[in-house]
């Protein structure tokens, strides 16, 4: 194992010999504008008392000095770790390292970002879970927490800014400051943060608190502070008087950096987040709602995570599932979003029953062996299956419990690190509920149950009601799921709700008590108010009637009957064809089930199905729903992609819509992007347009929507340029290894991508060992052949001692390649010939 990934054994020993008890960090970034210098010096003292005489520090840089006391010491640095010996033992003393970062091109450490709007150049820092490292030297772990005075030294001009306020500012030359910050309180080194840069900062208040917006210049333009302020002073009056006094001071900022990896980061005093919450275009309704889920479950952190933290990254959901929750939780009851349920069931969660479904999956209480696990259990598992248990918690034990349970968690653990035990305990001593049954069977098992209902009918009457448990093969998990069951009859053409059942589902089989006299069900939804997590299977009556009639059910029993379809098209239950059917009849209006049909629906005809014809009906219907749709509506951006993108699978010149074709419809510079895409994916956008689509966007985003679109067309030369480009270790930043793969994988041109194959397999240990880790995996999972499944079981047989994490992720692309190829051969329902009539 290299040196760089940390093992849990080894972190544990460490964190029990040695305590942290105070960091002392001066960054220098005053050169940070040159493109010529490369690197920063950084000083690093750490005040620690040790009980062995030998230990490491962690640092990916170079190493200058290292000083025990003031006596110089031998540099011992693999480039990893900085070794320490003959120090003192049982009491404290100060080590001090003197060394060079580097600015990073890939979103993690320091990462250094020139405006094409403007040249201006910002920084900021992205640590999670153990990228602290390349900017200063520390323990890098979660259960070694202290307190950190940071300094950092760059021009005058520049917003520089830090987890706590500034202190002291002075000049140290010509143009050149320091600012030192107020010491923090104890925190985790991944939660600690610098940014420096030109920033547009925009200011307000919470009580006694400041509160910030910051973004890039060129983008001020965007930032809708009105909006962003209102929903952090909803989100922190909610979680202040439910979880106690917010923590860390005074001030309480929020950043938008571009090139990010992630969603948002949660380090106290200054939130960071993905510039695309900053819009270009209009927002649909769950466009909003998601930013604001965002938002909220960042700010919940500073007490989930932050306040008390994970011992080790195995309980990361004690800080992620809870974070989820509250996002989703938050947004509907303080911050006015009603659908936010609904948009949690029709996307996140879907997200985490195919995660779950993989052979790669994992228990939500986790083992993580190294921090290279670590990182890619920053998945949907931990955070939306998480999510959803808790829901199944609250039901069990009661919200106030819940919310007591946190309260006692927060005061016994307060700037510590905590486990499940330790969360458990808390909230024992607010219910009477026997908690060890539920710990087991959601928290420590991988895999969800399949839930199916049978119906007993006579004469027309329900007769009984059964709901059938399955667990998947060698899982002996006995998980009760406390939900209800939705009978729906079609009354008059519509199919409305006769009665919803509450029950217990416990058992194989569990019996549901009907009330006598009510008329045979035309369609049985088990979990209609997806309250728990597990796949819903339907009847062959419910699946052939919810095809036609989906649209009829309130949001979240359609949300819930939407994704029991679309498992039933994985399953090879439905095809393809009759699922884009369905899409297209059923009139979706809310924004975030909608934009979550779409994909799917695009999905189905790109990955699990080779019929032009229907294609082409899926690109008719498309253009025909953002005619039909209310002009400058949610729905009718929405149709409008999805028509630019079916485009580029059924080819059609798609100029007309940029000429205003649609009335109502905004010409956005992202719906003029995907224009051009499709247009190029199609081989039918020439250089000159696509230089004069970026001459009218010469922005960052319109950059690299530009080298999206060139490398989407069906040319084998852009195709070889885009691998090399994106393979070049150093080459590219992460944003643009981004664009690049995605014009690489451009809809409809498998067999362009087929010659890479055995250059992709190759080189996949190269791939892994040579790059930081985030481009590694985007390497992996954006190069992986269309139809290559066989060929990935072979290099797993071939390479059994492998990187346990390429060896997850590979497995995981063969698990979806085999999905695609069953899908395809599936004997499925089909699309009725009268529809396939209008497009054959």
């Amino acid at each position: 194992m290299s040196s760089a990934n940390l093992s849990h054994a080894e972190t544990s020993e460490r964190a029990r010999l040695v305590t942290v008890h105070a960091y002392r960090v001066d960054v220098d970034i005053r050169d940070a504008a040159n493109p010529d210098v490369d690197t920063f010096p950084v000083t690093s003292s750490i005040d620690l008392t040790s009980l062995a005489t030998e230990t490491w520090l962690d640092f990916l840089g170079e190493v200058d000095a290292v000083e025990v006391d003031g006596t110089a010491q031998p540099v011992e640095h693999d480039g990893a770790r900085i070794a320490l010996s003959s120090l003192p033992t049982g009491r404290p003393c100060t080590v001090t390292v003197r060394a060079r970062g580097r600015y990073s091109r890939t979103g993690e450490g320091l990462h250094r970002f020139v405006d094409p709007a403007d040249g201006e150049t910002y920084l900021y820092t992205q640590y999670e879970p153990a990228d602290a490292r390349r900017v200063f030297p520390n323990l890098e772990q979660p259960d070694i927490r202290a307190p950190f005075t940071f300094s950092l030294t760059g021009p005058a001009g520049w917003w520089l800014g830090s987890n706590q306020p500034a202190a002291s500012r002075e000049e140290v030359a010509d143009g050149v400051v320091r600012v030192g910050f107020e010491p923090t309180r104890t925190l985790s080194t991944y939660i600690t943060c610098l940014v420096a840069g030109p920033y547009h900062r925009v200011t307000d208040t919470w009580g006694d608190m400041e509160l910030g917006l910051m973004c890039r210049q060129s983008l001020a333009r965007y930032l809708d502070a009105d909006e962003l302020f209102r929903l952090t002073k909803a989100g922190l009056d909610w979680l202040t008087a439910n979880f106690g006094e917010y923590p860390w001071g005074a001030k309480y900022d929020q950043i938008f950096v571009p090139e990010y990896n992630l969603g948002a980061m949660e380090n106290p005093g200054l939130v960071t987040f993905t510039e695309h919450y900053l819009f270009r275009s209009p927002a649909t309704p769950a466009q909003l709602q998601g930013r604001a889920n965002t938002l909220v479950h960042e700010m919940s952190h500073m007490w989930f995570g932050d306040l008390v933290t994970c011992r080790w990254w195995g309980d990361l959901w004690l800080k992620e599932s809870f974070a989820e929750f509250m996002g989703s939780h938050v947004s509907v009851e303080a911050c006015g979003f009603a659908d936010g349920w609904v948009n949690f069931a029709t996307s996140r969660k879907v997200g985490a029953y195919l995660a779950d479904a993989m052979p790669t999956t994992h228990p939500i209480v986790a083992d993580i062996p190294d921090l290279e696990a670590a990182k890619t259990n920053f998945d949907r598992i931990t955070y939306s299956k998480g999510s959803a248990a808790l829901t199944q918690l609250v039901h069990y034990v009661g919200l106030d419990a819940f919310l007591a349970g946190c309260r006692r968690y927060f005061r016994t653990h307060a700037f510590g690190a905590a486990s499940l035990a330790d969360f458990i305990a808390a909230l024992d001593h607010e219910t009477d509920r026997d908690l060890s049954g539920w710990i087991a069977a959601w928290l420590e098992t991988s895999g969800h149950d399949r839930l199916s209902a049978h119906v007993d009918a006579h004469a027309g009457r329900l007769a009984g009601l059964r709901v059938r448990r399955d667990t998947p093969a060698g899982d002996s998990a006995d998980r009760p799921h406390a939900t209800t069951v939705g009978l729906y009859a079609l009354t008059d053409g519509s199919l409305t709700l006769l009665r919803r059942l509450d029950v217990v589902i416990a058992g194989q089989e569990t019996a549901v008590e009907v009330p006598s006299g009510l008329p045979a069900p035309d369609v049985v939804l088990v979990n209609d108010q997806d309250q728990t997590f597990a796949r819903v299977e339907l009847d062959a009556r419910s699946r052939e009637v919810l095809l036609y009639h989906v649209a009829d059910l309130e949001p979240l029993a359609r949300a819930v009957a939407w994704t029991a379809l679309w498992s039933d098209v994985r399953a090879g239950l439905i095809a393809p064809a009759a699922f884009v059917a369905a899409v297209l009849r059923a009139g979706e209006t809310q924004s975030g089930v909608l934009a979550t049909l779409l994909d799917r629906a695009f999905t189905a005809l790109d990955r699990y199905s080779d019929d032009p014809p229907v294609a082409a009906l899926w690109r008719e219907g498309g253009r025909g729903a953002a005619l039909d749709a209310e002009p400058g509506s949610a729905e009718q951006q929405l149709w409008a992609k999805a028509y630019l993108r079916a485009a580029a699978l059924a080819p059609e010149d798609v100029r007309w819509v940029l000429d205003g074709g649609i009335p109502g419809l905004e010409v956005s510079v992202d719906l003029t992007w995907l224009a051009w895409q499709s247009l190029a994916t199609q081989g039918a956008a020439s250089d000159a347009e696509l230089a004069a689509a970026l001459a009218a966007d010469d922005t960052a985003t319109g950059r690299m929507a530009h080298l999206r679109a060139v490398m989407s067309r069906p040319d084998p030369t852009l195709k070889e340029d885009a691998w090399r480009r994106a393979h070049t270790v150093g080459g590219e930043t992460n944003e643009a290894v981004d664009a690049l793969l995605a014009g690489f994988r451009a809809p409809g041109q498998d067999a362009l991508r087929a010659p890479f194959t055995d250059r992709y397999l190759a080189g996949l240990l190269a791939v892994w060992r040579e790059h930081p880790i985030e481009i590694a995996m985007r390497l992996v999972r954006g190069g992986f052949p269309a139809d290559g499944a066989e060929a990935g079981r072979r290099w797993l047989s071939e390479h059994p001692d492998a990187p346990a994490t390429l060896r997850r992720l590979v497995r995981e692309e063969i698990f979806e390649a085999d999905v695609a190829a069953r899908v395809r051969s599936a004997n499925a329902v089909e699309l009725p010939a009268a529809e396939r009539a209008t497009v054959d």
